[in-house]
C-alpha cells in the first residue's frame, strides 16, 4: 500500500471515530446531563489507566521489537499481563482515591476487554496492517453508539449503568472480532524462550508505555481532580469532559497520521528520509489542526448548550486552544521517537507535563474551577511539546529548527506514492 493511500485511510478512520464519538457524547449528555456525563468520564479515566498499565507488556513495544521477537511469540505473555494489570491497576487506583470505588469491578472488567483490543491492534500495526487496526477502533465505537440508541430510546433505560452495560457488550464483541485477523500474522520458525520475550517486552514496553501512561494522566487527571472537588464535582467534570472531547476532535488529523509515522519510522533506517517524511506529516497535522481549533473556539456557547443540553463549554474550549496546537505536534513527534526506539523521551516529556499540570491544577482549580483546569492543561501541553522538540533534535542529531516543514514535503506527504519498506 502506498503512503498516500495509507494516510488517507487513517484520516478517514479518524473521521469515522470522530463522528461516532460525537454521537456517543451527544447521546450521553442529552440523556444523562452533565452529572451523568461526569460520572462516565471518571469511569473512562479508570479504563484508560488500566490500558495504560497493560501496555507495559501488551502495547506498542511489539511493533518496535518485531525485528527480534516474532509477533506471535508475544501473544501468551501479553494476554497474561492483561489480566494481571487490569486487577492490580484498578485496585491501586481505588486505594489512592483516584478512581470511583463503587465502579471498581466495572473498571477492571472493561479495562481488560479494552486492553485486548488495543493489544491486538498493536500486533496488526506490527504486521503493517494499518487498515485492520483502524477498523477495530471504528467497529468498537459503532457498537457503542448503536447500543446506546437502543437502550436509551427504545428500552427507556436511562442511567449510567445502562451506558456501562452497553460499553461492556460492545468491548466484548469487538475483542472477539479482533482475533480472526491475527491468523495473518507472519509465520516463523524462530521461537525465542518465553522469559526472553517477557524481559524484552518489559524493557522496551515500560520505557514506551510510561510515556503513554503519563500522557494519559496529563490529559485526564483533571477529570479526577474536578470530580473530587468541592461542590457539584460530577457536573464540573461533565462540562470539562465535553470541552476536552472537543479538543480531541481537533486532533483528528494528527492522530490519524500518528500510526503512519510510527509504522514508517520503525521500518526506515534512512535517517534523512524519515526526517523528511515526519517533517512533512508534522506540517500537515498542524495546518489541519489550526482551522479546526479556531472553528471550535468561535462557536458560541449557546450553540454548544443547544447541542449537548448544557452550557459553559465554549469558555473552556477557548482556554484549551494552546493545548490543541501543542497536542497535535506532540502526537507526531512522540510516534517518531517511538519508531526509532527512543521511548524514554516520551516518558520524560509526559512526566514533565504531568508535574506541571498537577502543580497548576492544584492551584487554579480551587479558585477558577473548570477554567483553571483548562489553563493548567494548556500550560502543561506547551511545556511537554517543547521538551519533545528538543528530544527529537537530540535523538536525530538535527537542529530543532530543521523541524520546520517545507511546503513540498507537506504536499508529498499526501501525493507521493512510494511503497512501504
Amino acid at each position: 500500500m502506498n503512503l498516500r493511500r495509507t494516510i488517507l485511510q487513517s484520516i478517514q478512520s479518524r473521521a469515522w471515530l470522530l463522528l461516532l464519538s460525537t454521537a456517543i457524547i451527544l447521546i450521553n449528555t442529552r440523556t444523562l446531563g452533565p452529572e451523568g456525563q461526569g460520572q462516565i468520564a471518571w469511569v473512562q479515566l479508570g479504563l484508560l489507566l488500566v490500558t495504560g498499565a497493560s501496555g507495559f507488556i501488551a502495547g506498542g513495544a511489539v511493533v518496535y521489537l518485531k525485528k527480534v521477537i516474532p509477533l506471535r511469540a508475544t501473544l501468551l505473555p501479553g494476554h497474561l499481563w492483561l489480566i494481571i494489570s487490569s486487577i492490580g491497576t484498578t485496585a491501586l487506583g481505588i486505594q489512592m482515591g483516584f478512581l470511583p470505588q463503587h465502579h471498581m469491578f466495572d473498571i477492571a472488567l472493561l479495562g481488560w476487554l479494552q486492553g485486548i483490543i488495543i493489544f491486538h491492534g498493536q500486533l496488526l500495526l506490527g504486521a503493517q496492517n494499518i487498515r485492520a487496526h483502524n477498523r477495530l477502533q471504528v467497529m468498537q465505537n459503532a457498537f457503542v453508539a448503536a447500543g446506546l440508541a437502543l437502550v436509551y430510546f427504545v428500552w427507556g433505560w436511562k442511567h449510567v449503568d445502562a451506558f456501562l452495560a452497553v460499553l461492556g457488550l460492545s468491548l466484548a464483541l469487538t475483542a472477539l472480532l479482533s482475533f480472526p485477523p491475527l491468523r495473518h500474522l507472519p509465520q516463523t520458525d524462530h521461537r525465542p524462550p518465553l522469559k526472553d520475550v517477557i524481559r524484552l517486552l518489559w524493557k522496551h514496553g515500560s520505557a514506551a508505555q510510561a510515556g503513554g501512561l503519563l500522557q494519559m494522566l496529563t490529559n485526564r487527571t483533571n477529570f479526577s481532580l474536578l470530580a473530587r472537588s468541592a461542590g457539584n464535582g460530577a457536573s464540573a467534570t461533565g462540562i470539562y469532559s465535553v470541552a476536552f472531547y472537543a479538543l480531541e476532535a481537533m486532533w483528528i488529523v494528527a492522530r490519524g497520521l500518528a500510526p503512519v509515522v510510527h509504522a514508517r519510522t520503525a521500518n526506515n533506517s534512512d535517517r534523512k528520509q524519515r526526517i523528511r517524511e515526519t517533517r512533512g506529516i508534522l506540517g500537515l497535522a498542524v495546518l489541519a489542526t489550526i482551522p479546526l481549533a479556531c472553528s471550535a473556539a468561535l462557536i458560541p456557547d449557546t450553540w454548544y448548550a443547544h447541542l449537548v443540553g448544557f452550557g459553559g463549554i465554549q469558555p473552556v474550549v477557548l482556554r484549551l486552544l494552546p493545548a490543541a496546537l501543542a497536542g497535535a505536534m506532540a502526537s507526531i513527534l512522540a510516534h517518531h521517537l517511538s519508531g526509532i526506539g527512543h521511548h524514554k523521551w516520551n516518558a520524560y516529556s509526559s512526566g514533565l507535563g504531568l508535574l506541571i499540570l498537577s502543580i497548576a491544577a492544584w492551584q487554579w482549580i480551587p479558585t477558577h474551577g473548570i477554567h483553571g483546569a483548562a489553563y493548567a492543561a494548556s500550560v502543561a501541553a506547551v511545556m511537554q511539546t517543547t521538551c519533545l522538540v528538543f528530544a527529537w533534535s537530540y535523538c536525530e542529531q538535527s537542529p530543532w529548527l530543521s523541524l520546520w516543514p517545507r511546503w513540498s514535503e507537506i504536499r508529498s506527504s499526501v501525493l507521493r506514492s512510494e511503497e512501504i519498506q
